[in-house]
């Protein structure tokens, strides 16, 4: 926000300061003596030099000016949107496993983690390997779990600044394991010759 003496328009070139080769331009073509101007998509904690320059309704320059400025660094943690949990089983009969499908936006780029833990409570001891890929949408499937078990999980993401977003505790249960085929063959005969018993009688 700066003031001109007489009507200009404006334009601001800035770029990091080591890094004149970044250099972007921000134009105003209203001619005005209050100006004011928004310069987005800054790195955070940054030195970036700024240089104000604008031109009078007969095209003569006003005094150019530049300024060299600091942003700040990045406080805000990422927020963690549309949290979607899903359990499925895989495979049959005692060796089935089950496993947890984890899906949530960010409102930033960010990295994806989920800690869990059998049972429920406010400890989580074990964690999937931290995705650092620094995105807004992210998926995460927990595998080798028990089945008819109840978890408790959350989902973690922090952004390039490290600041950690966590979401709430979020309980499941995992589904039975369906059984084998002999299984099931073995436990329909018992259960037939079990009625033929007690007909029998």
């Amino acid at each position: 926000m700066w003031i001109s003496n007489t009507p200009v328009n404006s334009v601001v070139t800035y770029y990091i300061t080591n890094k004149p080769n970044t250099a972007k331009d921000q134009i105003d073509l209203i001619l005005r003596k209050n100006h004011e101007m928004l310069l987005k998509d800054l790195h955070e904690s940054t030195d970036y030099t700024i240089i104000i320059k604008g031109k009078d309704v007969a095209g003569n320059a006003a005094s150019q000016e530049t300024k060299t400025v600091t942003t700040l660094a990045d406080l805000t943690p990422p927020q963690i949107l549309n949290l979607s949990v899903e359990t499925t089983i895989a495979g049959i009969g005692a060796e089935a496993k089950a496993q947890i499908s984890v899906s949530w936006d960010t409102d930033k780029p960010a990295t994806a983690q989920v800690e869990y833990a059998q049972g429920t409570g406010t400890t989580y001891g074990q964690s999937t390997q931290e995705d650092t890929n620094k995105t807004m949408n992210h998926a995460v499937i927990i595998t080798g779990l028990t089945p008819s078990k109840i978890y408790h999980l959350r989902a973690n993401s922090k952004d390039v600044a490290q600041n950690l977003g966590q979401s709430l505790d979020t309980v499941v249960i995992t589904p039975s394991y369906t059984e084998d085929a002999l299984s099931l063959v073995v436990n329909n005969m018992s259960t037939i010759f079990g009625f033929l018993k007690t007909m029998n009688k």
